[in-house]
């Protein structure tokens, strides 16, 4: 059986053959095909057969023509192995690259630069450095690298420019153009290698940083600067033509009256700007019957701060171009731009975009912009900044709410709630308003992370804070002559039951205001005669409760033990409402009050439209609770509704606390007598039934 089995001694000349070329290691075995008239018996087990081809470049007895096709054992597949097992083996076990370079990836184009040896000019700001390069890294993958880096941004700083990337080239430090050097040969590896300092006579490796760029041809580059100049030129016509190349209200106004077109530090202030220095921002609060309405008033300054020309239109004001963004960038990076090759349209002399105004009105402007009179100290030491955990007041559908029992009443579910900060502006001078149970003062919310929506859907959300009080006895305020205003804080835990129930009124107004639109939306598409009128949309402000956790001194009025509550534990309830903004025509109104059913305005008053149409709403609440509950106490502005009342039948409450001291359960009783059917109950469509009021045919 000798004859089946390679010569050893042929074996032991091809491993010395192999040994001999230069290399510590023999070559490796592989597979190969067994030859077809070799006369190995086909009854030996089955395996490969050896071959080393670097010893059988000279061998005459095993030849490449004794090789033919037909595999015995492994096929030819497997001559792969090795190779593949090395890969998978570097790429599993082997630790992090300990030959590394860093790059620093520029965009240039040619030019003329001032600096010292430079050939070319950064474009913009286009730099990008790259770190735990593998040290060993040829040209090819040099040049990937850079164009994988670069060409996004210039592409972005392009602004729509058709570059073609096909022309670019890729240049070391020395302007060395990478394309020209042959792959597999490590680029920056020589440069890394450092002498030893112990006397080895094989050098050291040294990581170092390089520097690369991705160059755009100087005829390219001109292209782009023709391009900019002819996008500039469409636009100066476009401005011209639209108007008329004249000065027409695009001048600055530092006195009398604004008239929309310009900036206003004195005056009247016709809404295009925003009031410093009086004008109330709707936010009075109007909890109890007396309507009480605090607003601010204007402080004196005669400042009004304004809106940027143009703001609120649809024409925008020339700006810088692309090429000038670029030309100032290039001066902030230390690096000269090239000359422009003729001045755009907002360069040229005598353009309306740099004429000035008059002398005396440059004079006004720098007195008010550069006075040290002002003061600053209220606006960082009158603000509370605190810790909360917000709790929003969501809206759920009313047939939601009766079907299902925890959704029947708010209550503070830790998993809808979210960790933020609360500023408030506590002053009294900076007091929105102060009601009959609560006073208002204005605040910022932040939450973390920001939510979708409502309050906290941004950062600084402004909102407007409320907190109950109760009036101190009427002897200790005789007892203080010079006391105007004494209110007085409850305990933490009174605090909380009244927000609670503010918070309740506001989540079961909500759920009725939303039936009540359903309602309304519900028969106007089922009837075949579309109503004669448009249908107001008005909502609730966004609202959540606010609990603070802070360190907060307490005193003997407030029916807590004197001292100081320690961080972590709950210092004050607040209730957070969304602001409410108004315009110059606009104001803070009451439409319909809790102690009636008709509108509280008459025909010619403003908002006296809406509030005929809330109390055509509160005639659907009324029919379709069968006189158990509807909305009252309406106010707000034309299009967000704040401080609602929910009134309920005497039968709810069988003589308990039910919605708080606002709910008047006479007026249920004495609504089909006192509400008076308007042209929106009227209507076929809504398939409301008009009370007789008893009072009226009296």
């Amino acid at each position: 059986m000798s004859h089946l089995l390679l010569d050893p001694q042929i074996i032991r000349q091809s491993v010395n053959d192999a040994q001999r070329k230069s290399t510590i290691n023999p070559p490796p075995v592989v597979a190969f095909s067994q030859p077809s008239g070799s006369g190995i018996s086909r009854t030996r087990t089955p395996g490969p057969d050896l071959l080393v081809p670097s010893s059988w470049q000279h061998s005459q007895s095993l030849g490449q023509h004794n090789r033919v096709a037909g595999a015995a054992g492994y096929s030819v597949s497997h001559t792969q192995y090795t190779s593949e097992h090395e890969w998978w083996g570097k790429l599993s076990y082997a630790p992090p690259l300990a030959e590394t370079i860093t790059l620093e990836i520029s965009a240039v184009y040619e030019g003329n630069s001032r600096k010292k040896s430079g050939r070319g000019i950064n474009i913009g700001n286009i730099c990008e450095g790259k770190k735990d390069i593998d040290a060993r890294i040829d040209a090819p993958g040099l040049i990937n690298l850079a164009f994988d880096t670069v060409i996004p941004k210039l592409f972005i700083f392009g602004n729509g420019f058709p570059w073609r990337i096909n022309e670019f080239t890729v240049r070391d430090a020395a302007w060395a153009d990478l394309s020209t050097h042959q792959p597999n040969i490590p680029y920056f590896f020589s440069q890394c290698l450092v002498p030893s300092r112990h006397g080895q006579k094989a050098p050291t490796f040294k990581s170092k940083q390089f520097t690369l760029a991705v160059i755009v041809p100087a005829a390219q580059w001109v292209e782009y600067e023709e391009w900019l100049d002819n996008i500039e030129e469409h636009r100066h016509r476009q401005s011209v033509a639209q108007f008329g190349g004249a000065d027409d209200g695009n001048s600055v106004d530092f006195g009398g009256a604004d008239d929309g077109n310009g900036i206003d530090f004195g005056g009247a202030d016709d809404g295009n700007g925003i009031d410093f220095g009086g004008a109330d921002d709707g936010n009075g609060i109007e909890d109890s019957e007396d309507g009480n309405n605090i607003e601010d008033s204007e402080d004196g300054n005669g400042i009004e701060d304004f809106e940027p020309e143009g703001a609120n239109s649809n024409t925008r004001a020339p700006s810088l171009s692309a090429k000038q963004t670029h030309v100032r960038a290039e001066s902030d990076s230390s690096t000269v731009s090239p000359p422009c090759k003729k001045a755009g349209p907002l360069m040229r002399k005598g353009s309306d975009e740099l004429r000035l105004p008059g002398r005396d009105y440059l004079r006004l402007a720098l007195k008010y912009g550069g006075s040290t009179n002002l003061d600053v100290s209220s606006k960082v030491f009158d603000r509370h900044h605190e810790d909360v955990q917000y709790y929003p007041i969501p809206t759920c559908s009313l047939p939601d709410i009766l079907k299902t029992p925890q959704y029947r009443s708010f209550e503070l579910d830790i998993s809808d709630s979210s960790i933020g900060q609360l500023t408030i502006d506590v002053p009294l001078r900076s007091m929105i308003g102060i009601g009959a149970f609560k006073t208002a003062h204005p605040g910022w919310l932040t939450l973390s992370p920001v939510v979708s929506s409502g309050l906290g859907s941004r950062t600084q959300h402004p909102v407007v804070v409320k907190r109950p009080f109760f009036r101190a006895p009427i002897q200790a305020v005789a007892a203080t002559a010079t006391a105007s205003l004494k209110i007085t804080r409850y305990s933490s835990a009174d605090e909380l039951k009244n927000v609670l129930k503010e918070s309740k009124v506001m989540y079961w107004a909500k759920s009725l205001l939303d039936y009540t639109y359903n309602y309304i939306d519900h028969h106007i598409s089922t009837s075949s005669i579309p109503p004669p009128f448009d249908i107001p949309r008005v909502r609730f402000v966004d609202a959540g409760v606010a609990l603070g956790y802070g360190q907060r001194t307490a005193t003997a009025s407030t029916g807590s033990k004197p001292g100081a509550k320690p961080g972590g534990t709950v210092s004050a309830i607040y209730l957070l409402e969304e602001r409410i903004m108004f315009g110059d025509n606009e104001e803070f109104t009451k439409f319909i009050h809790n102690m009636d059913c008709v509108p509280s305005l008459d025909a010619d008053e403003y908002g006296y439209d809406l509030a005929v149409f809330l109390a055509f709403m509160q005639h659907i609440q009324y029919v379709q609770t069968e006189g158990l509950a509807f909305i009252s106490d309406y106010q707000g502005s034309l299009t967000l509704l704040t401080d609602p009342q929910i009134l309920t039948h005497p039968s709810i409450s069988e003589g308990g606390d039910v919605f708080g001291d606002g709910n008047i359960e006479a007026m249920v009783n004495k609504f089909e007598c006192k509400h008076a059917c308007n042209h929106y109950c009227k209507w076929p469509g809504f398939g409301l039934q008009p009370f007789v009021s008893l009072e009226k045919d009296n």
